[in-house]
């Protein structure tokens, strides 16, 4: 038993060693071809390593903060000039966004959207240094440490916070104990448990009026599953 702490913790820490070599977590720089709608921080993304193929995620209510007037469903229309998923360590680090996966003309954009994921293919060799996740398999127990990492408006290092498994919400999404805290800039960031294993997407989160507490339920990995086995 002892023996086995012991392995955790050293995973663990090999774990927390790697990711601050790596970019776990990137931003969404955004560019059309009306320069008034360009943002170089649309919102968080990361990569993910799902049957030998690498994909590269946001959310997808980061096209709301990442459009023209003229965009009203989930499609990028003609206007984009480039999508690119940057390390804020080192700008010149970056992944050009490839296909969009899941785009769907019919779709209309919308809050909250269907499967908060917006999936995009890779067309280049990724750089070194960036790290890429793995899919959970296994389904996760009530009470189970998890975390997420995104970048707030404004800084110029990302944030990781810790939070405990509540369960699922009507929707499929996460429910997540976190504190409370000013996400904004964070959406499509990862959520993973101990091990380093996808298990989410940093989707919706908003402190309740009422009760003052912080209400946050990330995108499961269902819905990714779902859009790359197509």
């Amino acid at each position: 038993m002892k023996r086995t702490i012991v392995l955790l913790l050293l995973f663990l820490l090999v774990f927390e060693w790697s990711a601050a070599q790596r970019d776990s977590v990137l931003v969404c720089d955004v560019k059309f071809k009306t320069l008034k709608y360009d943002n170089g921080h649309a919102g968080s993304g990361f990569l993910v390593k799902y049957h030998n193929k690498v994909f590269v995620c946001t959310a997808k209510h980061v096209l709301f903060f990442a459009k023209t007037d003229l965009m009203k469903t989930i499609s990028l229309g003609d206007d984009l000039v480039s999508w690119s998923f940057v390390s804020k360590k080192n700008p010149n680090v970056k992944v050009s966004a490839g296909e969009l996966i899941n785009e769907d003309k019919t779709e209309l954009l919308v809050m909250p959207p269907k499967g908060d994921w917006l999936v995009f293919a890779t067309n280049a060799e990724i750089p070194r240094g960036i790290h890429l996740f793995d899919v959970r398999a296994d389904t996760l127990e009530i009470g189970e440490r998890l975390y997420f990492m995104g970048y707030p408006y404004g800084s110029k290092s990302p944030i990781k916070v810790e939070g405990r498994f509540q369960g699922y919400t009507q929707t499929g999404n996460l429910s997540l104990d976190v504190p409370t805290g000013t996400y904004g800039g964070c959406s499509g960031g990862p959520v993973f448990d101990q091990h380093g294993l996808l298990v989410g997407l940093v989707s919706m989160g908003y402190v309740d009026q009422e009760t003052n507490a912080m209400v946050f339920e990330p995108a499961s990995t269902d819905y990714f599953k779902s859009i790359v086995r197509m």
